[in-house]
């Protein structure tokens, strides 16, 4: 009788001290093409809604591979890939928000101011309250959103931080943005706060520029994986052009890239419960460095090679997206899923994020 005491205690026990979900967060980065895998992500999703608890984030990429088209014979083509997002989330009754990424605005383009308010027009069209482009086309933010009692979305177009093309100098709208998330991150020093973007404040996926070995030797296989052919010299060749004559704003190396990561993790570093959640490298990324918090969720449709670090707790090149449960004790579980060999969805990986207590 006793090991069966002992045993119906451990079950009592663990009913206590399980931790009820508050919310739900489902993030989905660089799902803006229709391919099978991008279907299925989307579809097996459904499966983990909790009602009345849900919300899901597209975290930009929303539309490969230049954003919504302008001309009416390309409209209905990219407004399909658009909805190919939302629309099960929505007839589901959870609220769906859209960030702009790189690609949406055309491709960092100049046209990239046109097409992101061309995407956030198609979804106001559905006069739908639960369904929002965040924050408003074509400004920085940053946006708050209350998703419960003791937890704060802020989302802000990193893009815009970016974008090569604004015809204006836009240092007024960084220092506004530094100081209106200042004055949201004072007003919530109690909460939990979520910074959502498209761009990651720390990678390392392939907008980092880390290489490794086979990089150098067999630089096909960051096209195809299988693609095992031995290319020494042109290996080598394409880290140098991609970091000096193709230097891009897109890369963590950039000096307005890096300009924006100092900015943005100066502001928040005294506050105690910071998660950065960004897609822009395309697989699956938890990193913790001393000071950062970061989940990359940018695989909804795409992938790509990660170069290994101490700080990445996961790391996955392949297609899937992540699950952020806030917990009723204000900790957070984080869980990344993918689709396993026997064509399943499946949780990879799952951490806790205790929360630290206030002084």
């Amino acid at each position: 009788m006793k090991p069966f005491f002992v045993f119906i205690l451990s079950l009592f026990l663990g009913f206590v001290q399980a931790q009820e979900i508050e919310k739900r967060m489902i993030v989905f980065g660089d799902a803006g093409e229709i391919n099978p895998a991008q279907h299925f992500l989307i579809q097996k999703a459904q499966d983990l809604l909790l009602k009345d608890k849900t919300v899901a984030f597209f975290v930009g990429d929303n539309i490969y591979p230049d954003g919504m088209a302008l001309e009416d014979k390309e409209k209905e083509k990219t407004e399909n890939i658009l909805k190919s997002q939302f629309e099960d989330f929505r007839k589901a009754g959870v609220p769906v928000y859209f960030l702009a990424g790189n690609h949406d605005w055309d491709h960092s383009g100049k046209l990239g101011l046109e097409k992101v308010k061309a995407q956030a027009n198609y979804l106001a069209q559905f006069q739908d309250k639960d369904l929002k482009f965040v924050p408003q086309a074509g400004t920085l933010g940053p946006e708050p959103i209350q998703l419960a009692k003791d937890v704060i979305a802020i989302t802000f177009d990193s893009e815009y931080w970016l974008f090569p093309h604004h015809g204006k100098d836009i240092k007024q709208d960084k220092e506004g943005f530094i100081q209106e998330l200042n004055a949201i991150l004072e007003k919530h020093q109690d909460k939990t706060i979520l910074i959502f973007s498209h761009h990651p404040m720390k990678s390392y996926g392939e907008h980092s520029l880390k290489y490794n070995w086979k990089d150098h030797l067999f630089p096909l296989t960051r096209l195809w994986k299988p693609l095992y052919i031995p290319l020494p010299a042109v290996g080598s060749l394409y880290p140098l052009v991609r970091s000096t004559a193709f230097k891009s704003a897109e890369d963590l190396k950039h000096p307005i890239y890096r300009e924006m990561v100092d900015k943005v993790t100066s502001t928040v570093a005294e506050h105690p419960n910071i998660l950065f959640v960004a897609g822009h490298d395309h697989g699956l990324q938890y990193i913790e460095t001393e000071n950062i918090k970061q989940v990359v969720s940018g695989s909804g449709a795409k992938h790509s090679s990660i170069q290994p670090s101490k700080n990445l707790q996961y790391s996955y090149e392949d297609q899937g997206f992540c699950v952020i449960d806030y917990l009723d004790n204000k900790d957070m579980l984080l869980s990344f899923y993918i689709v396993n060999d026997s064509d399943a969805l499946f949780q990879a990986f799952n951490i806790t994020i205790k929360h630290q207590a206030v002084n």
